[in-house]
């Protein structure tokens, strides 16, 4: 049976995401209203990417009036766009499909026309295939239309405020930052800008702004999602997970099979932010919220540089309070609910975001020519990387643990297992979401995850568990390694599954919040600064 909007929206709870504002002084108030200014922008640019129709069909709904048409204004609003991002993209209001992918492509281009087309023309393959450009049609030709261009009414604006923030902040690399990725916004060239982002010190006020993730394009994976997020960073925090760094190497050595494919060749920067998320805007915002986050995605700088991580750490507590201390109450087994622990998730969040930092990225082809994991995987990459960066993450995880680095070994496990069941209300078809279909089909199999058919709920058998872990790391690392387009989609179909068992878990939870719906309190404070 179809849900109502109204319990559409009942699965986010509405949660304010507080922090500490005495930390402010009036220069950061300043620098701050720049970025959140330059932040809006990004939805626009987002809405336009979901479907170039969604501006009209939001305009219509904000001048509805009447208390009916307020809820799926809120919905639209939540989701950005007409389709919902947890029940695979199907429409809530009327009955269009959206299209694979999303506002990127036209609407009608499949998968064989593009192929084609980049068959047939050679010298646009890099154009075609790059993440800052829009496919569209001009008569019977194709053609690739680049980021600045497509979306210049947004970012030229932006450029300029990110310009304004930089004269303001004294943080001269923060400064840097914002003045090459306003031209980054100009010139399409992302380089050097995410070089610049890596290289921001001592910085109060953390900021995230540009095209990055692949999710919405459903159809290749190839083009990236305007996003922003500005954070008042935890320093105390930053440099207690910045010692984890220290043990990269080791944990990539960890990882099985390591000598049976090239790992990343990635650069050496590795940064990590802790923060308080203040404002988010474009792909950061509709559905389900990010709790952390490690970027840029471009395998190219990551080789020259590497990556940063950065951790909301007020977000993910709000996720724990609101629903994943819920989730666990209902299915996991009496003798092992109290080992659910807030650490032990955000250690493993963490871990999550080093582990897509590692593995393999580069391929070489049966022609001799090199390309990457996720140009190779095209639309599966998201699911199969995720799944990756699970159980890598996990094994890595252990292997501090077995080293006396962390301590929690239980609690790791069991609050890894809570993290899967609330990985799958996320949406099967979405990427986290299926990573954690496929784990728990895994470990269910496996012996790792025991069913108790008489209590209904579920629990952990650490010794199995941990080998699961290991077995499944092994065989998505050689799945990436390989990159074999067909073999991926076996095992995800195979290990992808909605079971009747967990359909069955699925709905003992289903009155619980999926997630948290932000509000931000900075949007209060300043129209008074």
């Amino acid at each position: 049976m179809s849900k109502t909007i109204e319990e559409r929206i009942a699965q986010f709870t509405s949660v304010e995401l507080s922090f500490d504002q005495t930390l402010l002084g009036e220069r950061d108030k300043r620098v701050l209203k720049k970025l959140i200014e330059a932040a809006r922008l990004m939805d626009g640019i987002f809405l336009r990417q979901v479907s170039p129709r969604c501006p009209d069909w939001l305009a219509q709904l904000e001048t509805e009036q009447g208390e009916e048409s307020q809820a799926p204004l809120h919905y639209f609003r939540i989701m950005f766009g007409p389709w919902d991002r947890l029940e695979e993209h199907r429409p809530f209001m009327g009955e269009e499909e959206k299209p694979l992918g999303a506002g990127f492509y036209p609407p009608d281009l499949t998968k064989e026309e593009f192929e084609a087309w980049v068959a047939e023309h050679p010298e646009e393959t890099e154009a075609f295939t790059e993440y800052y450009t829009v496919i569209g049609r001009e008569g019977n030709e194709l053609v690739a239309v680049p980021y600045s261009v497509a979306y210049e009414e947004f970012l030229e604006p932006a450029a300029r405020l990110l310009e304004e923030a930089a004269e303001i902040t004294d943080n001269l690399s923060l400064a840097r930052f914002l003045r090459s990725r306003a031209d980054a916004f100009r010139s399409n060239d992302y380089f050097q800008s995410e070089i610049d982002w890596m290289d921001v010190e001592d910085s109060l006020i953390d900021v995230t702004i540009g095209p990055y993730e692949v999710y919405e394009d459903r159809l290749f994976g190839y083009k990236t999602s305007f996003e922003a997020l500005i954070g008042i960073k935890d320093a105390r925090e930053s440099d207690k997970l910045e010692t984890m760094t220290r043990y990269l190497p080791e944990m990539e050595d960890n990882l099985p099979g390591g000598g049976e494919y090239e790992a990343m060749r990635g650069g050496e920067s590795s940064p990590i932010s802790v923060v308080s998320e203040v404002f988010c805007g474009g792909e950061m915002k509709p559905g389900v919220q990010a709790a952390a986050f490690v970027l840029p995605n471009d395998e190219k700088v990551r080789q020259a540089k590497g990556s940063k991580k950065v951790m909301l750490k007020n977000v993910a507590e709000a996720k724990f309070r609101n629903c994943t201390i819920p989730t666990a109450r209902r299915i996991i087994a009496e003798q092992q609910l109290a080992l659910v622990d807030f650490d032990a998730l955000f250690n493993f969040v963490l871990m999550h975001e080093l582990a897509h930092s590692m593995g393999p990225s580069f391929i070489s082809l049966p022609d001799g020519s090199e390309t990457t994991v996720s140009r190779a995987l095209k639309d599966l990459y998201p699911t199969i990387e995720e799944t990756k960066a699970d159980v890598a993450g996990m094994c890595n995880l252990l292997y501090l643990i077995d080293k006396g680095v962390l301590s929690g070994l239980e609690k790791a496990c069991v609050s890894y297992v809570v993290s899967l069941f609330r990985s799958v209300r996320f949406g099967i078809d979405e990427a986290h979401g299926r990573a954690g279909l496929i784990e728990l089909n895994y470990h269910l199999e496996r012996g790792g995850i025991v069913y108790d058919g008489v209590s209904g709920k579920f629990e952990v058998d650490f010794a199995l568990l941990r080998e699961g872990i290991r077995e499944l790391t092994g065989m998505i690392l050689m799945l990436q390694a390989q990159a074999r387009y067909h073999s991926v989609k076996e095992f995800l179909d195979n290990y992808g599954k909605l079971t009747p068992l967990l359909q069955q878990a699925m709905e003992r939870v289903s009155d619980i919040p999926v997630d948290i719906e932000p509000r931000f309190p900075i949007e209060r404070m300043i129209k008074d600064w």
